[in-house]
């Protein structure tokens, strides 16, 4: 849903993070030399963007009245 603001496991900020890495992953970037040069070294950070799925478009869509 909505990109968890710390790591799961670790606890480093990474919220300001997914922005720019969904940006630059969908022109075509490969998803490794990003999260390289955004500072995402371990695997549990990478490891949430990579497993993360951006389903809040679709969630919008139920609007509670």
């Amino acid at each position: 849903m909505i990109c968890p603001v710390r790591c799961i496991s670790c606890g480093k900020p990474v919220a300001h993070l997914w922005q720019q890495y969904k940006e630059r992953t969908a022109k075509g970037e490969d998803p490794k030399k990003v999260m390289d040069e955004l500072g995402l070294e371990r695997y549990c950070c990478r490891a949430l963007f990579l497993g993360h799925v951006d389903l809040l478009k679709d969630i919008m869509e139920f609007k509670k009245d």
